[in-house]
């Protein structure tokens, strides 16, 4: 048997968007503007909200009834309604089990919906903390990264000193000065470079050569 193939969550993308947006529409102008920002209301999941809407609306303004007050600790309101979500879904089970068709089957569900409703309404509560929270641990793995990349910026950096110093100092102490690039220098140096035989020249040549290789690789 194959490998499983991996099926994304998300809805593919729209092609005849996808299609509009070539490199040369682009280029000429002619891919399409991004929607413009919505100012007033807009419909979502078939239900029409208004741009200066909370975040999290309160239950009132959705005709909810608030069974918990309005100064509370969460994560105590959270454990009242989970028990009690399970004590009315044992409830909802002795009714089905003697009396199918009673009406207290329908009141029940109808409370067990506001329930659920209420633990929903409550965890959503919590999503701009979730949000800060994220926003806070990714910040700091930002700024871990950027510390462990100066610090082994910094042990490369140590590294190419200790190399740069160890190739100077295996260097000889009487070295001839060379002639600049233009041939030309002072009497001095002049006289210098023509008392240095050619074959030592070479040798020194080579040196300066084989230091210059040495940098390049390091840079």
């Amino acid at each position: 048997m194959g490998e499983p193939q991996q099926v994304s969550a998300l809805p593919p993308p729209p092609m005849q968007y996808i299609k509009e947006y070539t490199d040369e529409n682009i280029r000429k102008g002619l891919a399409p503007k991004p929607p413009p920002p919505i100012r007033d209301s807009y419909m979502m999941f078939g239900n029409q909200f208004q741009c200066d809407d909370l975040i999290i609306r309160p239950l009132e303004s959705q005709g909810i009834e608030r069974l918990h007050p309005m100064q509370f600790d969460h994560k105590r309101e959270l454990k009242k309604l989970n028990m009690s979500i399970l004590v009315n879904f044992l409830d909802l089970l002795d009714i089905l089990i003697k009396s199918p068709g009673s009406i207290k089957r329908e009141e029940k569900l109808e409370d067990l919906k506001l329930l659920f409703v209420h633990m929903h309404h409550l965890i959503n509560e919590y999503r701009p903390h979730q949000a800060r929270e994220t926003l806070r641990v990714m910040m700091e793995v930002q700024k871990r990264q950027r510390l462990e990349t100066a610090e082994r910026f910094q042990k490369h950096l140590e590294r190419v000193v200790e190399m740069i110093q160890g190739c100077l100092a295996s260097l000889p102490d009487d070295l001839p000065q060379m002639e600049g690039p233009d041939g030309a220098g002072d009497g001095t140096r002049g006289q210098q470079d023509k008392s240095v035989p050619t074959s030592k020249r070479d040798k020194i040549w080579d040196k300066d050569a084989a230091m210059c290789s040495i940098i390049d690789e390091i840079a």
